[in-house]
């Protein structure tokens, strides 16, 4: 069955598991968004990797931030991938349990872990930008736990077969 490159990537992408995170930035008011693109670039220098969407609310103010957190979820958390996924949602609203780190910055609790990373590169790619940022902390969270897996349109766990 022969598709266009687009349609084939979007199902062939469906196949592929990935791991959930939300980045969170923003030193007045907090602003975030569920990011299935995380990927580490180097162990040395620490670098991270992640996408966004530019015409996202986020993108302001991840575009000039000079941290940003990167909160990697646990597989109880679906629900807070799902409300950082929604656009226009009240992402911080008192269902979110979050708080300020030691850098100002907005961090969800219970998550795996948190990276704070310092962006070094923002590349605009078509109606994306790619973010490599230096890894400048690490908060282990809750690392007994599972991961959440987005995988084929839904959020699920890893097996511990």
């Amino acid at each position: 069955m022969t598709t266009t490159v687009p349609e084939g990537l979007s199902v062939a992408l469906h196949q592929h598991a990935k791991g959930v995170a939300v980045v969170t930035a923003g030193l007045a008011a907090p602003v975030g968004f569920c990011a299935t693109s995380l990927a580490p670039v180097s162990l040395d220098p620490p670098l991270l990797s992640f996408a966004i969407n530019t015409e996202s609310a986020s993108w302001p103010v991840i575009e000039t931030a000079e941290h940003v957190s990167v909160n990697l979820l646990a597989d109880d958390q679906e629900d807070v991938a799902r409300a950082f996924s929604r656009p226009g949602a009240e992402k911080f609203g008192p269902a979110t349990r979050w708080y300020r780190d030691s850098a100002g910055l907005p961090a969800l609790r219970g998550v795996l872990c948190r990276w704070r990373i310092a962006p070094l590169e923002r590349v605009r790619v078509g109606r994306h930008a790619l973010v490599v940022g230096l890894v400048v902390a690490v908060e282990r969270g809750f690392p007994a736990k599972s991961p959440l897996v987005h995988f084929d349109g839904r959020y699920g766990r890893l097996s511990a077969d």
